[in-house]
């Protein structure tokens, strides 16, 4: 092991299971939420459910323009630095570039929210949830801001209003509208009231937190300044939002609610495979950095590695189910009525999949001074899933299977060229034959349990036998091939410590397992 590179595994294990605790409990929220609004809707008004939070989510994204992550940064380097007038004066300019972009993106929302509806989705009835929504967007822009100001000031735990209390208000809210018989009119408006609920919580906070002067309009200084550093940001975030949505849209553009209702069915069951990437991601960046300050990139290149086996073996078991089983998986949480999205969710798993198997390759290229090219590449891919999208769904009819396949294609595209990138600049990739091995092993298990499984009545109640199986022989390829190594351990005893158990035993039976070659490091 790279001298000093235990230290770093340790801080990268704690953040990601801080991180991925609280992330897990806001997404799974978030999912029983979505779970329930499908049960209780009909296809066509979950498709318009579905178009009416992609356009507002657009649109909330959008138009803050990358200003709360500008203030972020600037904010913590002039408070570094002891110049406090300059952290407030930048926090006033951006909230006053927010408050107008809050306010010109309601107008546009509001009024042209009939011609969106008729003459881009051929759907009128989407008009009305538009303009319902469009009050949320200036409140959600605003609180973007609060937030990033707040981040700025060092306040991290206003993560809690979003992971946490957003959702549980929502599903209150939505309770009481579905028990009111209220459908899809009172699920928009639950969403509408917490989302204002929420926005009005973390000003509150943040004004008990820094006063009330930094999160209000004014006259700041370093427009210019701020603008220059956000607007690549803000590229970047259109590109990853192109990814996202780009085939819901173009569904619903194409095809009918109906079919971004089924399609929203298979997306929101594959983002289960971003939890565990989405927790190292948010802790890897500084980590990494100090790692290739300290100790060069052997020693970053050996983390990449280590943390990106981790990552895949967290994210196979969930792949596992999702794609062997997609009818099982869909008719268990939403019903049978949607088994047409079975197709698209096999495919955008094996997309999501290729993006953990390569890991935070992104991230790194940021760290080596790169971030120029993952611009670059982002935009390729964007260009590529639109006409992708476009050719399968427009061109040729393939309907929601052509929107996975275009988002599968793209995710694959652009997680190869990311590597590929990176290994030219730096020589550095996450493969080791630790890694390649047991995936043998772990392909070969599934395929078997699959083929038995096709023999059998196709019954829910199997599926957790099928997943501990697959589990223990996954596992016992771990041991076969000797794959399991040093920080692999070292890792593991300090999961083990955080869930409260006994790492002793499990350590000394791994132990023997380990080659002689790697215990030496």
């Amino acid at each position: 092991m790279p001298k000093g590179l235990n230290a770093h595994l340790k801080t990268a294990v704690k953040g990601s299971t801080l991180i991925l605790a609280g992330t897990a409990v806001s997404q799974l929220l978030w999912f029983l939420i979505k779970v329930l609004i499908i049960r209780n809707t009909t296809k066509a008004e979950f498709g318009i459910y579905t178009l009416v939070l992609t356009i507002a989510g657009i649109l909330t994204t959008v138009a803050p323009l990358g200003i709360p992550s500008g203030v972020s940064r600037f904010m913590a380097i002039y408070r570094g630095e002891g110049r406090m007038d300059d952290a407030d004066g930048i926090s006033r300019a951006g909230v006053q570039i927010i408050t107008a972009a809050a306010l010109m993106s309601f107008g546009f929302l509001y009024f042209l929210s009939g011609p969106i509806a008729r003459d881009v989705f051929y759907t009128p009835t989407l008009a009305g949830p538009l303009r319902m929504v469009s009050f949320l967007v200036p409140f959600s822009i605003y609180a973007a801001i609060v937030a990033g100001a707040l981040l700025g000031y060092g306040v991290i735990r206003q993560r809690f209003f979003n992971d946490v209390l957003t959702p549980v208000f929502y599903a209150l809210l939505m309770l009481a509208a579905l028990l009111l018989h209220m459908h899809l009119k009172g699920i928009l408006y639950a969403y509408v009231l917490s989302g204002i609920i929420m926005a009005v919580l973390i000003t509150a906070y943040g004004f008990g937190k820094v006063g009330p002067a930094p999160l209000l309009p004014g006259k700041g200084r370093q427009y210019l300044e701020l603008l220059k550093f956000s607007i690549p940001l803000l590229i970047t975030t259109i590109m990853s939002m192109v990814l996202m949505w780009a085939d819901t849209l173009m569904i619903g553009r194409y095809i009918t609610p109906q079919a971004v209702g089924t399609y929203g069915v298979s997306g929101s069951l594959v983002k289960l495979l971003l939890f565990p990437i989405s927790a190292l991601g948010f802790v890897f960046l500084p980590i990494a950095s100090e790692i290739y300050s300290k100790s060069g990139t052997e020693a970053l290149g050996r983390a990449y590695q280590v943390l990106t086996k981790w990552l895949f073996a967290v994210t196979l078991p969930i792949f596992f189910v999702l794609f062997f089983f997609p009818q099982m998986s869909i008719t268990a949480l939403f019903g049978a009525r949607f088994l047409d999205a079975a197709v698209p969710l096999r495919l955008l798993a094996l997309g999501f999949m290729v993006n953990a198997f390569l890991g935070t390759n992104g991230t790194l290229l940021i760290v080596l001074g790169l971030p120029k090219a993952v611009m670059n590449i982002s935009i390729a891919g964007g260009v590529v899933n639109i006409g992708m999208n476009y050719l399968f769904i427009k061109r040729m009819g393939m309907g929601i299977e052509g929107a996975a396949l275009a988002t599968t294609i793209s995710y694959v595209l652009i997680n190869i060229m990311l590597s590929e990138k990176l290994y030219r600049h730096s020589g550095m990739h996450p493969f080791s034959s630790a890694y390649l091995k047991p995936l043998a092993g772990a392909a070969s298990s599934g395929l078997l349990i699959y083929a038995v499984a096709k023999s059998l009545p196709l019954t829910f109640w199997m599926l957790p036998a099928y997943f501990l199986v697959f589990l223990t022989s996954y596992a016992g390829s771990l041991l076969v091939t000797k794959s399991i190594e040093e920080e692999d351990l070292f890792i593991l005893e300090r999961v083990l410590n955080r869930m409260g158990v006994r790492p002793g035993p499990v350590l000394a039976i791994l132990e023997k397992f380990v080659p002689k070659t790697e215990k030496a490091c």
